[in-house]
């Protein structure tokens, strides 16, 4: 008998809002978007990516994050979007208008961080952090409160539109208790006894 495998349970969240909400210029209060889920696989998170679509604004304005409040109570928040292209010697940053459906992920290894984007962005980057998303999320469950955070620090500049946003959480198998399997596997031991036991009557 094959002992049971630990297996990617795979997406246990893939799905996309469209908002169309403005993000108001120079205002910290930002705007968050949420999304509660219940009921999904309890087994722990090993990946999460997110995508943005966002049109027009200034770039070099926006800080964004996302949080996740387990239904338990246990809170996380990594961020995604710090002033993208800024440096000591350019205090503005890029001055690309949004980003065009862009996935931000601890994959995206060949573009690298978001913040070193310039002109409108797309495909697949790293989040603007020092941390990883997986890092941040990993162990945590999908079931609870998922917010994504969005503002414009920058006054005076071109007014940002959330168009759209997904989120896709991935999940890892918990194995089975070593008592279960034995249990299971003991009773399989008997039954094949029995049927050794009866064939040779």
């Amino acid at each position: 008998m094959a002992l049971k495998l630990i297996t990617a349970h795979g997406q246990v969240i893939d799905s996309s809002w469209t908002v169309n909400t403005i993000i108001p210029v120079g205002n910290p209060v930002g705007v968050p978007f949420s999304e509660t889920f219940q009921n999904l696989s309890s087994d722990p998170i090993s990946s999460v990516s997110v995508n943005l679509d966002i049109s027009g604004g200034y770039n070099g304005g926006l800080y964004g994050y996302l949080t996740l409040q387990e239904t338990g109570g246990a809170t996380a928040t990594e961020v995604l979007l710090n002033h993208v292209g800024t440096t000591p010697s350019n205090q503005l940053g890029s001055d690309g208008a949004g980003f065009e459906n862009i996935t931000l992920s601890d994959a995206g290894t060949a573009n690298g961080s978001i913040h070193n984007a310039t002109g409108v962005p797309t495909g697949l980057w790293q989040p603007d952090s020092p941390n990883t998303l997986n890092g941040t999320f990993g162990g945590m469950t999908a079931n609870g409160t998922w917010t994504l955070f969005l503002a414009d620090l920058d006054a005076g500049t071109p007014t940002p539109t959330l168009v759209s946003w997904g989120l896709n959480v991935g999940t890892t198998a918990v194995p089975e208790p070593a008592s279960e399997w034995m249990a299971g596997f003991g009773g399989l031991l008997f039954l094949a006894g029995r049927i050794i036991r009866n064939r040779r009557k």
